[in-house]
């Protein structure tokens, strides 16, 4: 199953094209498709989903690298990573990763994750003056935490 059609791919290929500057690692903590078995406390239904949705995203750019962690089989890269859930998705360039994504980031929330991959690969977001201004005073570091659930 494929979850971008071909206007989608089109318009995030072209997207990517015009908008990514640097290239962006994509690094997705899931675990293997248990094709079907469930294991309680192991079965995680968005993984093999997640990484689907990601290998058609990172198709559409030499830019975009998936990475894949087998979160219960590398536990060092997981804690490292501070990762406890899955799936979870770290956007990064280079040795930055700020960008941290909890689920599968589809329907309204795929657009979200476009936008982070464009500005991390730009290395500036897309905010205005008045917030860059509020943000240059800050003193202490901060963690801004979005919470979104499916329609």
């Amino acid at each position: 199953m494929r979850f971008l059609n071909e206007n989608d791919s089109n318009f995030v290929r072209d997207r990517f094209e015009k908008e990514l500057v640097e290239d962006v690692t994509v690094t997705l903590f899931t675990q293997p498709d248990l094709k079907g078995l469930i294991v309680p406390g192991r079965d995680c239904e968005t993984c093999q989903p997640t990484e689907q949705l990601l290998r058609e995203v990172s198709d559409l750019s030499e830019r975009v690298i998936l990475q894949t962690v087998n979160h219960r089989e590398d536990r060092e890269a997981s804690e490292l990573a501070n990762v406890e859930r899955i799936p979870t998705i770290l956007i990064s360039k280079g040795e930055e990763s700020n960008v941290r994504y909890l689920g599968i980031p589809a329907g309204t929330e795929f657009p979200v994750l476009l936008e982070a991959i464009v500005n991390v690969s730009s290395g500036a977001p897309n905010l205005n003056e008045e917030t860059l201004e509020f943000l240059k005073d800050l003193e202490n570091e901060l963690t801004i935490k979005v919470f979104v659930t499916p329609n």
